[in-house]
């Protein structure tokens, strides 16, 4: 972020508004990554100290930010302790909703990222999209009254799906199940849970932005992500930002099917290699975990097919990072060695292999963060193009559709 000019003009219009506006829009910023005293603002923001006081008293009364007081781990200091402001718990709200093949979550956070509710739904591969959205309707309505919260308390309503999204519609579902998924408009069914925008996006997209933003692969500018659960999907990050391709389908490799990750979907590829043709993924892990020879060969054979796609999106892309998401994550450690190993056999220059941070919340936190974003581009946008930097009751985001 450029630091705000404290002059009396501005250099793109002369106007003292304007340059009112983007200090404004400085300290929130600030606040936005964490609490901070009025020492530390003025510091981050390049303002003086009597400046930086300024806005922020203007802030806190139009309810962007609030003093918390002193910090317990300073009180004990001589003199009088500063005290450190927060961005306003209460300035807004968004809702997060994570639709799969065999789950559906929701839950609703404040505008810094931290979820005050969350629900998780089981679902099954089988059932008719109508159902499945009816199913996210009722997991989001949940979410909000557990959160004290309404629909017009939302700024934002962001969506994870399976497939490739455009537009907010499913333009492609290479997976099983989730029957009449394909060509569905998924923004245009949220439209009336929020006055604000409503955004949709790919499932491993919003894993890659959420280990982005607060995971594995936090404050690294270029990482691959792979979602590796019941299927295998991947997505990118390059300088920081997700790599949609010209219709949202960048990192849709498993579709070559010489890379192998149709072969290793959950319930097809246990039975295709075990004696029992029940077994599922998860009891090939455990039984791995026992020291069972036949399953400790499958899941060495499962690592191989996943390092194969992994090391196309390697070599293509050149990552920093290769951070390892999903379900299957919890039994990283049967099968992370094989993988990397079978990785460095085709890079000549191997990232940084990590396992994901977040756990299966990684696609909900990921869209959370979407909103965020885009809350952040409509306040940069106002600062170029209203009278006043706007308060929170305004809704800066209302009325658009981004998706």
């Amino acid at each position: 972020m450029s630091s705000p000019l404290e002059s009396t003009t501005s250099p793109r219009t002369g106007d003292r508004s304007y340059l009112r506006r983007r200090n404004s829009l400085a300290v929130l910023e600030t606040l936005w990554s964490g609490a901070a005293t009025i020492a530390e603002i003025a510091r981050s923001t390049s303002l003086s100290r009597t400046a930086a006081e300024s806005v922020l008293a203007d802030l806190m009364t139009r309810g962007w930010a609030v003093d918390g007081g002193p910090p317990a781990q300073r009180s004990l200091a001589p003199g009088r302790p500063a005290s450190v402001f927060h961005f306003s718990p209460e300035a807004g709200h968004i809702a997060g909703i994570d639709i799969g093949a065999h789950h559906v979550s929701a839950c609703v956070a404040g505008l810094t990222g931290e979820k005050i509710s969350t629900v998780r739904v089981i679902a099954d591969e089988s059932m008719p999209a109508a159902q499945r959205l009816a199913l996210a309707s009722r997991a989001l309505e949940q979410a909000l009254t557990e959160s004290g919260r309404s629909t017009d308390d939302l700024w934002a309503v962001t969506v994870g799906s399976p497939g490739v999204i455009d537009k907010g519609k499913v333009i492609h579902f290479g997976g099983a199940g989730m029957p009449g998924w394909i060509g569905l408009d998924i923004a245009e069914h949220f439209a009336d849970a929020t006055a604000g925008i409503v955004l949709v996006e790919g499932d491993s997209a919003l894993g890659a932005l959420a280990e982005s933003a607060y995971g594995a692969g936090r404050g690294v500018p270029d990482l691959v992500y792979i979602l590796s659960g019941i299927r295998t999907g991947a997505a990118v990050i390059v300088n920081g930002q997700t790599l949609r391709g010209h219709r949202g389908a960048a990192g849709l490799v498993g579709e070559l099917p010489e890379l192998r990750w149709r072969d290793i979907e959950h319930q097809i590829y246990a039975r295709s290699r075990s004696a029992d043709e029940a077994a599922t993924r998860g009891e090939i892990f455990d039984r791995a975990r026992t020291g069972d020879a036949g399953a400790r060969a499958i899941v060495q054979d499962f690592a191989d097919a996943l390092a194969v796609g992994a090391s196309a999106m390697v070599l293509a892309l050149d990552p920093e990072v290769l951070v390892i998401g999903g379900p299957n994550t919890e039994n990283a450690d049967l099968f992370l060695e094989r993988f990397t190993a079978e990785i460095a056999k085709r890079c000549p220059i191997l990232p940084d292999v990590r396992i994901s941070t977040l756990g299966p919340d990684a696609v909900l936190t990921g869209s959370v963060r979407l909103g965020i974003e885009a809350i952040s581009r409509a306040l940069h946008e106002a600062v170029e193009t209203q009278p006043a930097f706007p308060a929170p009751s305004n809704r800066i985001a209302a009325g658009s559709r981004a998706t």
